[in-house]
């Protein structure tokens, strides 16, 4: 499925044995996606390692020349890690390969998400998207 003017949002619990994610690693997973998605960056990426301990885990936000993509992940005591990933761009892409992306990355368990339009001389549309473990992550065509 190819969309303009786009946001797409996914939140998902992953693979618990996921321990960090080091600049290196958030490195090699935006140049994966900007591949994927056929994008280009607009200067480097921004990397934190958490400050607030009360949400341990990294973020990263990465400028494209089409507009961002960010990620959050935390890590949690009880193993139950988190993701939480956006993706906006004015130029098409494909969400599916997004999707496929960070399943391949970070082991998808159980996720949702949102793909939003939002370009101007057209209604607004929502798309609601779901997922768990071992089901085909596709999106309808």
């Amino acid at each position: 499925m190819k969309l303009e003017h786009v946001h797409l949002t996914v939140n998902a619990k992953i693979d618990p044995s996921f321990r960090a994610l080091p600049r290196e690693d958030a490195k090699r997973f935006v140049d994966k996606l900007l591949a994927a998605i056929n994008m280009k960056p607009l200067g480097g990426l921004n990397w934190a390692d958490a400050e607030d301990l009360d949400f341990p885990g990294q973020s990263f936000v990465q400028m494209i020349t089409t507009s961002h993509c960010s990620l959050h992940f935390f890590k949690h005591e009880e193993g139950e890690n988190e993701i939480y990933f956006d993706l906006y761009s004015c130029r098409e892409f494909e969400a599916n390969k997004v999707i496929e992306l960070l399943d391949e990355n970070f082991a998808l368990q159980d996720w949702h998400g949102i793909l939003y339009t939002r370009a101007t001389g057209s209604n607004p549309e929502v798309i609601t998207l779901e997922g768990k473990k071992k089901e085909a992550i596709r999106l309808e065509n």
